[in-house]
């Protein structure tokens, strides 16, 4: 099933101010060199969006929807045995970079875009903290790790790692390298001893 013309221009429009937002900047970035690059008419532009800055929340809005599901690794962690911890935050971590990965655009807006981006991070971050303390409660993270810090240091060393690694595709590490490394680095400094 072919998608309608419509959807097909929608795309077009945010696959376009994405681009605009990553490369330029969201405040140098007009809805003139939008519908440009996306070779529509402002007309269009005005057909799905009241404004740039709608376009910039509906971006947002679909990443933190992706991201929602890794924030909440520490959920998926206390469901299984403590001996499969260390696999579990594998396979998440490769998922959450696979998915930088493929969202190179909507990483570097996120990480320049300023209050709007601070917001999300702040919710991620409240998020993986939570979890923590929770997984704390439950002796899976030792009692003296400052869960607030290491929810921070946790999301600044991703960003850099992303930033970094993953998305300059000349450093030679994949996903699942960077992925194994920072589950092995977690695992084997902040969680307890399994028996």
């Amino acid at each position: 099933m072919s998608k309608r013309k419509g959807e097909v221009s929608r795309e077009k429009i945010l696959s376009s101010a994405e681009h605009l937002f990553a490369t330029q900047g969201f405040h140098g970035t007009t809805v003139s060199q939008i519908v440009a690059l996306a070779g529509l008419t402002q007309a269009a532009f005005y057909l799905y969006f009241k404004s740039k800055k709608d376009i910039l929340d509906e971006i947002l809005l679909t990443f933190e929807q992706q991201l929602a599901h890794f924030a909440d690794v520490g959920v998926q962690i206390r469901e299984n045995p403590l001996t499969e911890v260390e696999g579990n935050l594998m396979h998440s971590y490769i998922g959450l970079f696979q998915l930088f990965g493929a969202n190179k655009n909507v990483t570097k807006i996120v990480f320049q875009i300023g209050d709007q981006g601070e917001e999300l991070r702040g919710r991620i971050i409240n998020q993986i903290r939570e979890n923590m303390k929770e997984n704390q409660a439950l002796g899976i993270i030792r009692t003296e790790v400052d869960t607030e810090l290491l929810a921070e240091l946790l999301v600044a060393s991703i960003e850099r790692i992303v930033d970094r690694y993953s998305l300059d595709g000349e450093t030679g590490y994949s996903a699942a390298d960077l992925g194994r490394s920072l589950a092995g680095i977690i695992c084997h400094g902040v969680l307890t001893k399994s028996n």
